[in-house]
């Protein structure tokens, strides 16, 4: 008999709640990515198609994954973020680098050996519609990948699909119905647990949560860390969201145009962020707190993106960037420690907020509103919601209590 799973987790019913263990930083890298680069050529003619120029999605990509983390990757659309998940996969075969998971390197593994090492290397695509096939049934799409790898018999897959469908959360009897018969929240479940299927170590969440609602956002992202407790999985996540990457991630890296401008531990970058485009991102969150937003600046970057077919010399930020001189519109800085500290890393030549507008962040805005009203001054922000009042009237959204003029 297949095992009941809590919908929405991947723990039995009845199961204490485990806890997730974190990061194994003591080991070797599950992932090593060194100088990555994907072009895309620029071909003009029809006949005979000339080599013009080249889209540099990717370029000069350097990072270290660790079992058990889960690595966010965030950036404005053009940055890059996807097409590195996928070169990382070989979905897009990399210009030059190196990626080398679990010790074998994957960018001169021949497609034998390559079709075995992908049990192990799984994704969740963006679009949870347009990634799973609208002929083939849920149970044929779920079992597709055991299929192929030759994973048990006909019963012993029907078995696993059901066990799946209840990991994720759906009912095992939805394995004969269609994709247009499900939600968007029901089919992004049905690609994760198509991509666990073959109980991988490694998954990229390609903006798993982007095309949903707010509330199907959180019951997903729920879902992926029970599922990253459950099943020790380690997790590359890309996405647009902050706020959401902050929630999920140990280390958060930070890409514009190509390339990584800046990585640190989560919480270490959203508390001093060094480089200007993290501090521009960071000045975007919306905060719940009135107090804290009214006190927050907000960094308006001006222009868009430029094009990664004609990036601009030195530090492609540059031309966005209020604290740029002459050094960095000749120069690309290297990405480098911050103050020895090798877990924070950034690519800029004027690191820091010296100068930069916004770049309180709302937690040093909350501890000068928490110190104010201990003093007894400050001006009373909003009564405390109902939200708030099981929970000694502290405001969960900021960690504030009620100001005692309320």
């Amino acid at each position: 008999m297949t095992q009941q799973f809590t919908p929405g987790t991947g723990a039995p019913i009845g199961a204490p709640q485990l806890e997730r263990s974190g990061p194994d930083y003591s080991s070797a890298p599950i992932l090593q990515v060194r100088n990555l680069k994907k072009y895309f050529p620029i071909k003009k003619g029809a006949l005979f198609a000339k080599h013009v120029g080249d889209v540099k999605a990717v370029d000069d990509v350097s990072f270290d994954l660790w079992p058990g983390e889960t690595l966010g990757v965030v950036g404005e659309s053009g940055c890059g973020k996807s097409t590195t998940g996928r070169a990382i996969l070989q979905l897009h075969k990399p210009t030059a680098g190196s990626v080398v998971f679990q010790g074998e390197e994957l960018t001169t593994m021949s497609s034998q050996r390559m079709r075995s090492v992908r049990r192990d290397l799984q994704i969740v695509f963006q679009d949870p519609y347009a990634s799973l096939n609208p002929r083939m049934t849920v149970g044929n799409i779920i079992s597709e990948p055991l299929v192929i790898h030759k994973i048990g018999d006909s019963s012993s897959r029907t078995a696993r699909v059901r066990e799946l469908l209840d990991i994720v959360g759906l009912n095992p009897a939805f394995t004969n119905r269609y994709p247009h018969e499900f939600s968007g929240g029901q089919r992004q479940r049905i690609g994760i647990a198509r991509a666990l299927a073959l109980q991988p170590k490694l998954i990229i969440c390609d903006e798993p949560v982007s095309a949903l609602d707010v509330s199907i956002q959180a019951q997903v992202m729920n879902l992926l860390e029970d599922l990253q407790t459950e099943f020790d999985l380690t997790y590359m996540f890309i996405a647009h969201d902050l706020a959401v990457v902050k929630h999920v991630s140990d280390r958060v890296a930070v890409m514009y145009l190509g390339k990584i401008v800046e990585i640190a531990e989560a919480d270490k970058l959203y508390e001093d962020p060094q480089h200007p485009y993290t501090q521009a991102l960071l000045s975007s969150i919306p905060v719940a707190d009135p107090e804290v937003a009214r006190r927050k600046d907000r960094i308006v970057l001006k222009g868009d993106v430029p094009s990664p077919a004609n990036p601009p010399p030195g530090c492609p930020f540059h031309v966005r960037c209020w604290k740029a001189q002459s050094i960095c519109k000749q120069t690309m800085p290297p990405l480098e420690m911050k103050d020895g500290d090798p877990g924070h890393q950034m690519a800029c030549w004027f690191p820091g907020p010296d100068g930069a507008p916004g770049t309180i962040t709302p937690a040093k805005i909350i501890a000068e509103i928490q110190a104010e009203r201990a003093a007894g001054i400050g001006k009373p922000v909003v009564r405390a919601s109902k939200a708030s009042q099981g929970t000694g009237g502290v405001d969960p959204t900021t960690g504030l209590p009620p100001h005692p003029g309320q």
